[in-house]
C-alpha cells in the first residue's frame, strides 16, 4: 500500500463517487476543471479553504479525517441542537451507561498488553462511537445551558 497524502485520499473519494461529475464539482467550488485535476493528482497543493466545501459536496469527510490524523487529532460532525425532553434525558443517561460499557470493552482489549488485528477491528469502531457520543453529549449540555440562560434574561 502506497503512503497516503491528501491528493491520494481526495482522488479515491472522488473516484468512489462515480456519479459525481468532476466538471460540476469544479464549478461548484468556483474553480476550473484543470486546477481541480492538478489538485487531485497531487501536482499542485489544494487551497485549504476548499477542503471543507469538497467534503460537504461529496458527503465524505475522509480527506478532513486524514488531515486531522496527521495533526494527531480526531474530527467529527457537530450534531444539530435539539430541544431536550425528560425522555431525551433518560436516553442520555442510558448513553452514558453504554459509554462506560464500551470503555470497559476497550480496557479488556488492552488488558493483556497485546492488540490483535481482530481486537483492533472490533474495538476501534466502539472507541470512535464513544468519542462521537461524548462530543454530542457535550454540545447538547452546552445548548441546554444556553437556552436556560436566554430564558433567564427574558
Amino acid at each position: 500500500m502506497s503512503p497516503q497524502n491528501l491528493a491520494s485520499v481526495l482522488s479515491r473519494v472522488v473516484e468512489a463517487k462515480a456519479e459525481y461529475d468532476i466538471r460540476l464539482l469544479a464549478q461548484q467550488l468556483g474553480t476550473n476543471y484543470r486546477s481541480l485535476m492538478y489538485w487531485l493528482r497531487g501536482e499542485r497543493h489544494l487551497p485549504a479553504y476548499l477542503l471543507p466545501q469538497i467534503c460537504v459536496l461529496l458527503k465524505n469527510y475522509e480527506a478532513m479525517d486524514f488531515l486531522e490524523s496527521q495533526a494527531g487529532r480526531v474530527a467529527f460532525k457537530i450534531p444539530e441542537p435539539l430541544p431536550t425532553s425528560e425522555k431525551e434525558f433518560r436516553a442520555i443517561s442510558n448513553l452514558i451507561r453504554e459509554v462506560g460499557e464500551a470503555l470497559e470493552s476497550v480496557a479488556d482489549t488492552l488488558a493483556d498488553g497485546v492488540v490483535e488485528e481482530k481486537e483492533l477491528r472490533e474495538t476501534v469502531p466502539k472507541l470512535e462511537a464513544v468519542i462521537q457520543e461524548c462530543a454530542s453529549l457535550k454540545y447538547l449540555l452546552e445548548e441546554i445551558y444556553k437556552r436556560r440562560k436566554k430564558k433567564e434574561k427574558k
